[in-house]
């Protein structure tokens, strides 16, 4: 024999009704069933609003109770094809005609006790019972009503009733020692001793099918809804989350009281006793497998792991009772929790101080100004003489669990956990945690929830990490990382288990937003004309609305606006990569504000690429730092334009003429000067002076600009270009000169002494310098290690492609440390 259970997801339509029917019909080839259900969808709901209404004398109940009567009578015209069962249609007519009374005799006394709302909230069950045991019938299913009124027995706690074990067991063995066809039993209700109604708790048809399921012996309990079971969290929230296919009863309590819908946190125990198994199964998806819940966890992926599930409660209020009188008095405890049972407040959570000096709690925001007048009263006494403080509360939490068996001496779990909420700056307010170790609830900011519930599960479940990126910017680097991302993205699921999901583009006039990630094949199509929040402020306003865990802020710009903001990104815990120079080459007040927000914050900032585009310029400076070898001095070439320029030079060209050859080739800007005028090497350089501790402004970088004064300020290109020609011949005579001593000249910078400095100079023909081609870029490092050869990074340093694979590479490195 088994329970069968279906709550009112399942019956909320004509169509859901006979897909129940086809269910139980299919089970009934297999052996005897009980059905237990609920009522139907939302008909609780409706039943509670119609109460409430005439408890407060409002005509307006009249209109829920006809909104009642409506759905069931139009479901049963189009359940039963021809003319209503007579005695259905009279039992239906019975059953409203006496809520109709009560709710009457509610408004008509203004008055709605809980003992009047217990036998009230019930219509719903005896109602859909009905229901579904008259079409049975009508199916040809031998099946019958069947009040729970008449099994099972509870105290007089009329609304959240206690159950009578021993005396439910006699009524029930009773009832259904043996029985033939299939009774449908009303679930959620039950009966006081004196006979009066009372009801289980919300949900409370969960706990009615294992109540029934114990006492009778029955071989399995299948609670059908409308999930495919247990997850390892909420899918709504979590995209990635996973079926449980198997838990244990610890782990199904643990995961229900703490706020998964899925079944009835007293449901479990009376299974559980029994040594029962309960099957959560889907009706609208009955082929499923469903979730198997028993005593011990089948050998599966969920017994590898140390957590089985996460999950959360939203919208919590933590109050907190602290004050130097609590140390060392035996008794506070005990008066707080047992004042607050009296009055049936519920407790969700509970943390207490070792040293005794405070006690928080976490309770339902309806049941909070309840609570605080209680504790106020309690200990009156001792706030009065500030042996306790008063009372503190906090709105607008959530508390979510991390549960699972193998957390038990499983070292390092609260370890990762905190790592990976720290990491996403999501501050934990409160924290709980038993001696079985199977359970650590947490409380933080309502706002943080989703968030934390996604990067906890990435860090436990080996579910697909991700990185979500925000990119300002649409020009030409921004265009080859979208390129780049998306042409190795599935490489990176593959291989590294990473995804990297670009949810955010924007330039100045244009806007793409999609938290699942933009199509970056039509990325472009995307971009849509930005409304109400403008600028990059306005940008970041909507990348801190969205939230969302292990989010990147690149920026592919080339704004002061932008590199402005880079504080305020770090201090929100929001990592930044930035191809941007005007940042760390900015004012010394900006880099000192980002330095400071570094420190202050978890997020990661990375700027790679703001000296040699793709060259590991930063990364090998910061290696020699930090494993102690002392920097002498840095010289090199950090502007392709120039080190193309001079690189021809030794060839023998002319220098107008290459500087117009650079041009034509894209070397250049639109304007030639702004490369020559060696403003851009300068900030790479500063950049540099700055990494090795040196208090540099822009200013105090000396650059010999190659732009003659007399070809400054507002001289169209095209005349600038055709004017160049008047100092080939210098350029020619340093040329001989530096070859009489055996040395060429090039465009070069050194640091050495907190000292910068940039422009044309004589270098041997042994050096490093001397041997470059075409545009690459080059740094050489004479250290105390490096000093007889030093440590040369050369390579190409500049093109959109070469920056982009910089910035994918940072993006990478913090994707690395986040996940």
């Amino acid at each position: 024999m088994k329970i069968y259970k279906f709550g009112g997801s399942s019956l909320g339509t004509p169509g859901r009704v006979k897909n129940v029917a086809a269910i139980i019909e299919g089970a009934l080839q297999e052996g005897t069933l009980i059905v237990v259900v609920s009522a139907l969808h939302h008909v609780t709901d409706l039943l509670l609003d119609s109460a409430t209404k005439a408890g407060r004398g409002e005509i307006a109940y009249r209109t829920t109770y006809e909104e009642l009567e409506r759905l069931h009578l139009d479901l049963l015209t189009e359940l039963f094809s021809s003319e209503l069962p007579e005695t259905l249609s009279a039992e239906i007519r019975s059953e409203f005609s006496e809520l109709n009374d009560l709710l009457h005799g509610v408004f008509l006394l203004r008055e709605l006790s809980e003992k009047s709302l217990a036998l009230l909230l019930g219509f719903g069950e005896r109602l859909s019972a009905r229901i579904v045991s008259s079409y049975l019938k009508w199916r040809g299913i031998d099946a019958y009503y069947l009040d729970a009124r008449r099994l099972i027995v509870t105290d007089a706690n009329y609304g959240d009733a206690r159950l009578d074990a021993e005396a439910s067991e006699v009524q029930i063995r009773k009832q259904l020692a043996s029985f033939k066809g299939v009774p449908v039993v009303t679930g959620f209700i039950a009966a006081a001793e004196d006979g009066t109604s009372t009801t289980l708790g919300r949900g409370g048809s969960d706990y009615t099918a294992s109540i029934l399921g114990a006492a009778l012996g029955a071989a399995e309990i299948l609670v059908w809804t409308d999930v495919d079971g247990f997850f390892s969290a909420d899918p709504k929230r979590v995209r990635d989350a996973r079926i449980l296919p198997f838990i244990s009863y610890a782990e199904a309590m643990e995961l229900s009281h703490a706020g998964a819908r899925v079944l009835h946190p007293l449901a479990v125990q009376p299974a559980m006793k029994a040594g029962i198994p309960i099957l959560i199964k889907n009706s609208f998806n009955p082929s499923s497998e469903g979730t198997r819940i028993e005593r011990a966890a089948s050998l599966d992926l969920g017994q590898t792991l140390p957590v089985t599930g996460l999950t959360s409660i939203n919208n919590v209020v933590l109050l907190n009772m602290s004050g130097s009188g609590m140390v060392g008095v035996p008794g506070i405890a005990s008066r707080l929790f047992s004042r607050l049972a009296r009055h049936r407040i519920n407790i969700i959570f509970i943390s207490q101080a070792s040293s005794e000096q405070s006690i928080t709690l976490a309770i339902n925001p309806a049941q909070a100004p309840n609570a605080k007048k209680i504790l106020e009263e309690e200990f009156r006494a001792e706030m009065e003489s500030r042996q306790i403080d008063p009372l503190a509360i906090r709105v607008n939490l959530a508390m979510i669990a991390v549960v699972g068996n193998n957390m038990s001496g499983h070292a390092g779990v609260s370890a990762q956990l905190f790592e990976t909420l720290g990491k996403n700056g999501i501050n934990v307010i409160a924290v709980a945690q038993g001696a079985n170790e199977m359970n650590i609830s947490l409380v933080i900011d309502g706002n943080d929830e989703d968030k934390a519930l996604n990067c906890i599960h990435e860090s436990f479940f080996l579910s697909q990490r991700k990185v979500h990126l925000f990119i300002a910017g649409t020009g030409t680097i921004a265009k080859s990382l979208i390129a780049q991302i998306s042409a190795h993205r599935s490489s990176l699921q593959e291989e590294n288990d990473l995804d990297v999901v670009v949810c955010g583009m924007a330039n100045t006039g244009n806007i793409a937003l999609n938290d699942e990630g933009i199509d970056l094949d039509s990325w472009q199509k995307a971009l849509q004309p930005r409304t109400g929040k403008k600028g990059i402020e306005g940008y970041m306003e909507i990348i801190r609305e969205r939230n969302l865990h292990n989010t990147i802020f690149v920026d592919c710009t080339a704004s002061s606006q932008v590199a402005a903001i880079y504080p305020d990104l770090l201090l929100a815990n929001i990592s930044v990569v930035t191809a941007n120079k005007l940042g760390m080459a900015g004012t010394w007040p900006l880099y000192r504000s980002i330095r400071d927000a570094q420190r202050k914050s978890n997020a990661r900032f990375l700027y790679e690429t703001n000296v040699g585009a793709g060259l590991p310029i930063i990364n090998t400076l910061n290696d020699l730092k930090n494993s102690g070898d002392k920097i002498i001095s840095i010289e090199g070439v950090l502007s392709g334009t120039l080190s193309f320029i001079f690189n021809e030079l030794r060839k023998g060209g002319r220098f107008s003429e290459i500087v117009r050859r650079a041009k034509d080739a894209g070397y250049t800007e639109p304007d030639p000067r702004d490369d020559l005028s060696g403003a851009d090497f300068a900030r790479k350089f500063l950049i540099l002076g700055r990494e090795l501790g040196f208090t540099l402004e822009f200013g105090d970088v000396l650059v010999e600009s190659l732009v003659p004064e007399e070809y400054r300020g507002e001289m169209p290109v095209g005349e600038f270009l055709d004017r160049l020609s008047s100092i080939d011949g210098w350029y020619a005579a340093e040329s001989e000169k530096a070859a009489e001593e055996g040395m060429t000249i090039a465009y070069a910078g050194e640091i050495r002494n907190g000292k910068a400095s940039i422009g044309v100079k004589q270098v041997p023909l042994s050096s490093p310098i001397a041997g470059l081609s075409g545009s690459e870029n080059m740094v050489v490092f004479t250290t105390d290690r490096y000093h007889a050869t030093p440590l040369v990074v050369r390579g190409p340093g500049a093109g959109g492609e070469v920056t982009a694979g910089g910035v994918f590479a940072d993006i990478l490195r913090i994707a690395s440390y986040l996940v």
